[in-house]
């Protein structure tokens, strides 16, 4: 089976045979292997690397179920993020009945490995290594272990006294008698053929007695020489046969094989002490018979050039991102290590939005046309894109401006350029239009072009169009966009006062009215001009009066108790927690001693409590406090339904007034008590309270 290796060696010109039959050997299973990297911003994951010897699926295989950690101030972070497939295929194998790196036949033929009296340590991993069975016994269990048996099983016994027995696997057990013998176990004497005194290695038939030599044999002389064993030789192809000093055959296999010379199996150096290579460093690679190759691992290199003596994780210049540091790791790699508060492979680095935001107005097209940017984000908005995320900044290309910029214009400006979330533009532009909003609660609309840009409008300024230049600058908690120009046109102000409690600006602010006359009339001592601090959610002016289907007015009287209830749950008294605390921290504990989950939607929206309530505006800083305006009114859990379903012994009376001078009404007027059994209270209709003309309107 090998006698094709040993030609190529002595002939070249047979070698594209050679390689034409190694090939036939193989029967090559494609083994897919995936790996997930280590997950990260989705912004940049497009920007990772596979380890060496993976490759990245076309198109890119990217899953958004996993998070990542990253050290902002004080806290660490955990944040949504991307991971990405990465793949290797293992493909070399060995067909069935052959063996090793070059997949060689197995002993006895690929057909019948090991004669088939055993089992051959085949595939890409054996040896090639016969296990015989029972009774059988040779480097391809061609024999039988007892000499003396026969058969296919080796299981009969030979019974020749005088004579050669037919034995082995393939013998029958016949006998063939020498001279002087005959019968079936050549036991019985021969009388006439004794007489004639033959030599030994003949026989003798009482028909013709006469002295003949064994088949094989050559009469020189009185003597009958035995035929030369070698010829033919019942070696290997490839072992040298030579005559015992008994006569027999002796088959002995060429260096760099092995075997018991019929059988000469190649020697894989790798098989056996991994060919002299190291294992943690090293791959051995097999050359040919005999002969291997240490080649360092990927990511490693060599000591002078010799990786048989060991290879060694080296950080070359530049192989790192200039903020991270290489590290040898303990099983003998590379690694580029981020600092703290950044997140990366190592290879590229990140850090918060504001520092990413720096790093850019140094580089390229915009070098100092982000001065003014940076001045207003840096003033207005630093802890919230240095402490929490993730974040969303339309980030200004301008290199100057014509107005004063100073830390109280910075603070309203910068909130209508930064949107909850991170909002990643694809660039073929899948989803033609989006809306965002913005942290001082705009809205945005986001349009690609006909030029597949990106551009988009504020929808209380439409006239004007803003263009996004550049778009999805990873960092480690966000993403941002380069635009054409800044929005100068806040929405109103609200009157933030650090030098004013919360209760004496909700008392001054029209726009908190509503909820002001809720706090004076509920009951509850007022605790808003005290020390704090607070964190306060206040619901529109709007929003209050859309609880004047009947709910009012019964929180008003019999469900004062619910009322009390309603109110603390919109104050907390855990800290001043400034939009970039409520998003960090997830959920807020209220004075009602009931939690409120803090959320953000696909369109950047923060939304508090089960039902998802909208902020509207936030970050109305009071002395002892801060103030967050709500789109609606936060209902506790424990105050549902807020209406009963029947009032067997009270009917309301609503009475109807207008909405821009509204005021609860006095006591008398919000309590009229009516002898009606059964009646419904107003928002929860009742055909019995409409005929009978109990309910009053006015």
């Amino acid at each position: 089976g090998h006698w094709p290796l040993f030609l190529a060696a002595l002939c070249p010109s047979l070698q594209i045979l050679l390689v034409a039959q190694v090939q036939s050997r193989h029967c090559d299973v494609k083994t897919k292997l995936v790996m997930h990297i280590p997950c990260t911003m989705c912004s940049a994951i497009k920007r990772r690397m596979c380890p060496p010897g993976w490759l990245r699926e076309i198109p890119e295989k990217i899953s958004q179920d996993c998070r990542y950690e990253v050290q902002l101030g004080d806290s660490l972070m955990s944040m949504s993020g991307c991971s990405m497939e990465c793949w290797k295929s293992v493909v070399k194998a060995c067909c069935p009945g052959f063996w090793g790196s070059q997949c060689y036949e197995c002993p006895g033929g690929a057909e019948t490995p090991c004669n088939g009296h055993g089992t051959c340590l085949d595939g890409i991993d054996g040896n090639g290594t016969c296990m015989c069975q029972e009774n059988f016994t040779g480097f391809a269990c061609q024999d039988c272990q007892d000499p003396d048996r026969f058969g296919p099983n080796c299981q009969s016994v030979c019974s020749c006294i005088h004579g050669i027995c037919s034995r082995g696997p393939l013998g029958d057990g016949s006998c063939l008698c020498f001279a002087g013998y005959t019968g079936p176990h050549c036991d019985q004497e021969l009388p006439v053929c004794q007489a004639l005194n033959c030599p030994q290695n003949s026989q003798c038939s009482a028909e013709a007695p006469a002295c003949h030599c064994l088949p094989g044999h050559t009469q020189q002389g009185r003597e009958c020489r035995a035929p030369n064993p070698c010829q033919p030789s019942p070696c290997s192809p490839l072992a040298q046969c030579s005559v015992s000093p008994t006569g027999q055959a002796q088959c002995r296999c060429p260096k760099d094989y092995y075997g018991d010379g019929t059988v000469c199996l190649p020697h894989d150096p790798c098989t056996i002490n991994y060919g002299g290579c190291p294992r943690n460093s090293t791959v051995c690679v097999y050359l040919r018979s005999g002969k291997a190759s240490c080649q360092c691992k990927p990511g490693l290199v060599s000591i002078n050039h010799n990786a048989s003596a060991g290879c060694f994780a080296y950080c070359f210049p530049h192989s790192c991102d200039r903020s991270a540091t290489c590290q040898v790791t303990p099983d003998g790699k590379t690694s580029c290590v981020c600092r703290e508060g950044e997140v990366g492979d190592g290879r590229a680095c990140y850090g918060h939005l504001l520092h990413e935001i720096q790093k850019v107005s140094q580089l390229g097209v915009v070098f100092l046309r982000l001065r003014v940017t940076l001045a207003m984000l840096d003033q207005g908005c630093r802890e919230i894109l240095t402490t929490s995320g993730p974040f969303t900044v339309l980030v200004p290309s301008l290199s100057s401006v014509s107005r004063t910029m100073n830390a109280s214009i910075a603070r309203q400006l910068c909130k209508q350029h930064i949107i909850a979330g991170q909002h990643i533009l694809e660039e073929l532009g899948t989803r033609q239009t989006r809306r965002w909003w913005t942290l001082d609660g705009q809205e945005i609309t986001v349009t690609l072009n006909h030029f597949m840009k990106y551009t988009y409008k504020y929808k209380d300024h439409p006239q004007q169009t803003f263009t996004i230049q550049k778009a999805n600058y990873p960092a480690a908690n966000g993403i941002f966009h380069l635009v054409t120009a800044l929005q100068w046109q806040p929405p109103p102000e609200l009157p933030e006062d650090p030098k004013r409690t919360i209760g004496q600006i909700l008392a001054s602010t029209e726009a908190f009215s509503r909820f002001e006359t809720i706090l004076e009339n509920c009951g509850l001592p007022s605790i808003l001009d005290g020390p704090g601090p607070f964190t306060v959610f206040v619901p529109s002016n709007e929003a209050v009066d859309m609880l004047r289907d009947g709910r009012l007015i019964y929180l008003f009287t019999a469900g004062l108790s619910k009322l009390q209830e309603l109110v603390k749950y919109h104050i907390s008294s855990q800290g001043q927690l400034t939009i970039e605390k409520l998003i960090s921290k997830g959920r807020v504990l209220t004075v009602a001693n009931q939690v409120l989950a803090v959320n953000i939607s696909e369109e950047g929206r923060i939304l508090l409590g089960p039902e998802g309530v909208p902020l509207r505006r936030v970050d109305v800083l009071a002395a002892n406090g801060v103030i967050h305006m709500l789109e609606g009114v936060l209902l506790p859990p424990t105050i549902l339904p807020i209406l009963p379903k029947h009032c067997n012994e009270e009917q309301h009376k609503i009475v109807a007034v207008s909405t821009s001078s509204w005021s609860p009404p006095s006591r008398a007027e919000q309590v009229a008590f009516l002898r009606a059994p059964g009646c419904i209270p107003e928002g929860l209709h009742s055909p019995a309270c409409s005929r009978d003309g109990n309910r009053e309107r006015q």
